[in-house]
């Protein structure tokens, strides 16, 4: 609703809502479970603009917003509790089946019920004001953002568990150690774990865009932003202290309700400027930094820490001998002890931190047409990091005598139950450098262009906790926790090479053209007025990381081990059937880690051409009907997806997925009256 209430006042008041939900339907195995859910989604918000004479306006902003979805595992079969059934012994929180894992060339069964349901509330209040003065352009402003985020959460490892024969290889085939029956790895969570997660947001900000000169324009600013550390509504978390394995309650002992240090030095300054040297030059550039505090996972917050959540999980390698899936979850932990993994938070953990600058040249072709070319560089530290806080400690001398795996973790002299700590620290960096030019043809003779194109280098040591394993080939965790270095290497984004253009043409034939002006009705509406646009994509290659499965480190890492690299690993002349070389990889000494780095290798590289044809058919008076026929992957170029990247797969080097979908055609017919 819109009202202006004077010639200085308006005001709008918005509502929305948004309902649904999901049926992914029958499963193709029937010891699959897929997860339905239900979502409901509702906001609302109010502007009021003020304008105080001739220079000063006031905006304000008010919104509120809450969002839902909450799910459960469908059983269209009727199977109910399958465990007991084919032969996995122990009680069973839900229906369905443990999650029985063999790595990435099998499907894997069951479900370890992982799902989370949540409810998400934010209220906002906005407020900027605006003054024209003289040469300057004046801004203030600020915000402030209340959130508050109800989950249920079994954890990663799921309410009833997984059983995995692919962390480690005993055979050096997971699926052998399945017939074989050598479990390496066994976890299982709570189904009922309730906790609420509130923040808040704060921000101000000044800025100045002083026009020197009329060919000279500044941009000056300065931004303070904070973020709260994340608290339980009713302080159910604990934070795990790594140096005597103790357990911080929320609000006692003189701890604090977040148990982590707030930051209160998130200063932001901006600047730019634009510089205009006659009719066809224009320089522009600017540095500014940003901080912001990222998100992580549910599965690494405080609230799933004992003595509100319990979770056990583990491992198995040649030092202790494999697991069996016979015995279900009787080696793991009472989900009522301490015990298998537990979270903690780095007390010094911080927003990211990032500095970026831009330089760019622009010049006039004519009277149509321009050219822009510049850098643009960024730099980024205390990138949010998942590490493993307990891992295993590299024994001595001959790794077959080392001790078991539990026995090698830094904590087990305080606790010989614990197993990996799932860790956030602010210990993560990245760079991007990149040429990027861009020309723009403005429409002129039916014909308008523009392409792009950017030589660029990504590089990090941290790919994110939501980053793209099956492309990147490593986990969410270092190999290494305790030398995240090892894997710095060009980030999972990494394109060296990128070009795109898109543009429009109108046909110069029919009325009102360049040909076919006199044409009459009937033959203009056949052949007249005809347009066509495209767009294109071409891109090089993706890294791609090399990993081992055969869990030769014997650290238990959380992250796909490597290889050691004695070769490049490329193919001359690559194909589908054979695009890494197999031989350019082995399984390193017991022990140790692999040599191999990150993106030592490239995906193919990716193309695609999205073409359309426009008819306008006029009817009476200003009324008119469209027709459009669209045809995305024109040319039905197929597209090669990744690799399998790991030594022990059968398959290893060869590709057998495609990426983006195959020619698409469409029809669309519009009425306008």
């Amino acid at each position: 609703m819109d009202w202006n209430a004077s010639s200085q006042d308006k005001v709008f008041v918005r509502y929305s809502r948004l309902g649904g939900g999901s049926d992914p339907g029958a499963p193709v195995l029937p010891v699959q479970f897929n997860r339905g859910a239900n979502n409901d989604f509702w906001s609302m918000g109010a502007n009021w603009n003020r304008i105080f004479g001739s220079s000063v306006v006031n905006d304000l902003l008010i919104g509120y917003s809450d969002g839902s979805t909450y799910g459960d595992y469908l059983d269209p079969n009727g199977l109910g509790k399958l465990n007991t059934r084919l032969g996995v012994p122990g009680d069973q929180a839900l229906r369905g089946l443990v999650n029985i894992r063999w790595g990435n060339d099998l499907t894997q069964i069951g479900n370890a019920e992982t799902g989370t349901n949540n409810a998400n509330r934010v209220f906002q209040i906005s407020e900027r004001l605006t003054w024209l003065r003289g040469r300057h352009t004046l801004k203030f402003g600020g915000s402030w953002n209340h959130y508050a985020s109800d989950s249920i959460y079994p954890g990663n490892n799921g309410a009833n568990g997984f059983i995995s024969y692919a962390n480690f290889n005993f055979t050096g085939s997971s699926f052998s150690d399945f017939l074989l029956d050598q479990v390496s790895l066994k976890g299982r969570g709570m189904p009922d774990s309730e906790w609420t997660h509130i923040q808040h947001r704060v921000a101000f900000y000044a800025a100045d865009d002083f026009k020197v000169r009329d060919n000279l324009t500044l941009n000056l600013g300065m931004r303070w932003a904070y973020t709260s550390p994340f608290v339980e509504k009713n302080d159910r978390q604990a934070n795990f202290d790594l140096t005597n394995a103790a357990h911080l309650l929320a609000n006692q002992n003189g701890n604090s309700r977040a148990l982590y240090d707030p930051y209160y030095k998130g200063w932001e300054p901006r600047l730019g400027f634009a510089y205009r040297k006659g009719d066809r030059w224009v320089v522009r550039g600017g540095y500014g930094i940003t901080q912001l505090m990222e998100g992580t996972g549910a599965n690494l917050r405080l609230p799933l820490n004992p003595p509100f959540f319990f979770e056990s999980e583990v491992a198995y390698d040649r030092t202790s001998g494999p697991g069996t899936i016979t015995t279900g979850f009787e080696g793991l932990r009472a989900l009522d002890r301490p015990s298998g993994q537990v979270r903690a938070w780095d007390p010094g953990v911080r927003p990211q931190f990032t500095q970026q600058g831009n330089f760019f040249v622009e010049y006039l072709l004519g009277n149509r047409s321009s050219v822009n070319v510049g850098y643009v560089g960024s730099v980024s530290t205390h990138l949010i990091t998942p590490i493993d806080g307990n891992q295993p400690l590299a024994g001595t001398g001959d790794p077959s005598t080392w001790l078991p795996v539990q026995q090698r973790r830094p904590l087990y002299q305080f606790n010989p139950a614990l197993a990996s700590i799932s860790t956030t620290a602010s210990r993560g960096r990245a760079t991007y450098n990149a040429l990027q030019s861009t020309f723009k043809r403005r429409l002129s003779g039916g014909l308008d262009v523009v392409a792009n194109y950017t030589f660029s280098k990504a590089l990090s040591n941290n790919r994110g906790y939501f980053g793209t394993g099956p492309v990147a080939g490593d986990g969410a965790y270092p190999r290494d926790s305790n030398n995240i270095d090892l894997n710095y290497g060009p980030a999972w984004f990494d394109a060296r090479h990128l070009f795109s253009m898109a543009g429009s043409y109108d046909l110069p034939f029919g009325r009102q053209r360049q040909f076919g002006s006199g044409w009459n009705r009937a033959v203009d509406a056949v052949a007249g007025g005809w347009s066509l646009s495209f767009a294109g994509i071409a891109r090089t290659g993706f890294p791609i990381t090399v990993t081992d499965s055969a869990g030769r480190s014997l650290r238990a890492s959380r992250s796909p081990e490597h290889p050691d690299r004695i070769g490049s690993g490329k193919v001359d002349k690559p194909t589908v059937g054979r695009w890494i070389d197999r031989d350019a990889f082995q399984s390193p000494a017991l022990g140790q880690l692999g040599n191999s780095g990150v993106g030592i290798l490239r995906m193919a590289g990716y193309w695609n051409v999205d073409l359309a044809v426009r008819k306008q058919f006029a009817t009476t008076g200003r009324q008119y009907l469209l027709f459009t026929a669209e045809m995305f992957n024109a040319l039905n170029h197929v597209n090669l997806g990744p690799p399998q990247a790991n030594i022990q797969s059968t398959v290893f080097g060869t590709i057998t997925s495609s990426v983006g979908d195959p020619r698409i055609v469409q029809f669309v017919v519009k009425y306008y009256f």
